[in-house]
């Protein structure tokens, strides 16, 4: 029986189990490796920490988790609670939360370490473990911190940083919030003119102001000064809404070769790294130049499996087509600005313009509570028709 190990076990190595169980190649051996006792579905967070009370911040914080062992179990996966070391030939060095190094073996191996980014929409520090409880009492810190600020800053207007100011804007319009953002328009990598949209409605929001073209330089403790008209902004609360940095630094002594000058992995078409045909690197860790999506590392994941299929029958692997753009950006509890494939947009328009879009709300919603239940039938059929439909586009093409 052929082994595979995960590293990581968010939205693409979940997945990957996931099909990994559903497929011809079932009967594979799989361990899934994360430093989470618990799966977290990110992409939620800038709405569970702004909710009314109390009581429906941590109801939802726990709708978006569940248990990584229980639910593994289940499919026939085992689960290893530590922290990647390194990656030797054919062996997987992991540090677990007795302080004892345990060595994995593996006849494949797929890297789904993802992303560090700033707190708290992260837990960014992937060297040791950490359980939901500590998660919860973390997250329960950073609430109070909001609830407590009068004046909130948020330097990025990418989509967490959009999400981060719809969201307090709606739920608390008592407080003052100032987004800065360096180009001209948020959301500037998002298909479909989505920043123009989302843009038009932040400018609607009495208690945000916008700052474009500026970038941000710590001044002070919360003071922070912009570079062009050097404005100085005061601040009870600061988010950093940019930089993702890759979760690789297990790699840099042993397998350097395989990084970029950002320390992503190179990847081949087939999603193998380069030079390999046993280890494979899917979702934000890789270099193949898509968006840092949740449902992009969904779409490489269900390519994994495919190749690995492929490979395990004696084929040769298919190289994966890049994804067509899907993206919800939450403006609020209520709204939305979104856009399918590129084609269809939801925005609000006309009547809702200043506001977004209720149909996009509703379907962000449906994709939250579908890709928390653990690998059900209706996430997996979900992604695999999306996998086809992409795949499809590219045949007519």
């Amino acid at each position: 029986m052929k082994k595979l190990v995960i590293l990581g076990g968010g939205a693409a190595g979940f997945m990957v189990a996931v099909r990994l169980r559903r497929s011809k190649i079932s009967d594979m051996d799989v361990v899934l490796v994360d430093n989470k006792a618990f799966f977290e579905y990110t992409p939620a967070l800038c709405s569970v920490l702004y909710e009314k009370t109390d009581e429906e911040f941590q109801r939802h914080f726990m709708d978006i988790t569940f248990d990584y062992e229980t639910t593994l179990k289940k499919m026939n996966v085992k689960f290893v609670l530590g922290s990647v070391q390194d990656l030797k030939d054919n062996q997987v060095l992991v540090a677990t939360s007795e302080d004892e190094v345990i060595r994995i073996d593996y006849d494949y191996v797929t890297i789904c370490t993802g992303s560090s980014y700033a707190d708290p929409w992260k837990t960014n520090d992937i060297t040791y473990t950490l359980s939901l409880e500590t998660r919860l009492a973390y997250l329960k810190e950073q609430r109070q911190a909001y609830l407590t600020a009068d004046s909130i800053l948020c330097i990025g207007g990418g989509p967490v940083g959009v999400e981060v100011v719809s969201e307090i804007s709606y739920r608390s319009p008592q407080k003052a919030i100032t987004l800065i953002n360096s180009g001209e328009q948020v959301l500037s990598s998002a298909p479909a003119n989505l920043g123009k949209h989302a843009q038009r409605i932040l400018e609607h929001r009495e208690n945000i102001v916008l700052i474009m073209n500026e970038k941000a330089e710590k001044k002070a403790e919360n003071v922070y000064e912009t570079d062009k008209t050097h404005r100085q902004i005061k601040a009870d609360l600061v988010y950093n809404c940019i930089g993702v940095k890759p979760n690789s630094e297990f790699l840099k002594e042993s397998h350097a070769d395989w990084l970029d000058e950002k320390g992503y992995i190179h990847v081949e078409r087939t999603l193998n790294v380069r030079g390999t045909d046993n280890v494979f690197a899917i979702g934000d860790i890789n270099n193949i130049g898509e968006p840092k999506l949740y449902y992009i590392a969904h779409m490489q994941a269900l390519h994994c499996v495919r190749n690995l299929s492929r490979v395990l029958s004696g084929q040769e692997m298919v190289p994966y087509h890049s994804a067509s753009p899907a993206m919800f950006i939450s403006m609020g509890p209520h709204y939305s600005v979104g856009t399918i494939s590129g084609i269809i947009q939801l925005t609000g328009w006309p009547f809702n313009k200043n506001k977004g879009s209720k149909i996009a709300a509703w379907l962000k919603y449906i994709i939250e509570k579908v890709s928390v239940q653990g690998g059900s039938s209706i996430e997996v059929l979900m992604n695999e028709t999306l996998y086809l439909y992409n795949n499809a586009q590219h045949v007519l093409c």
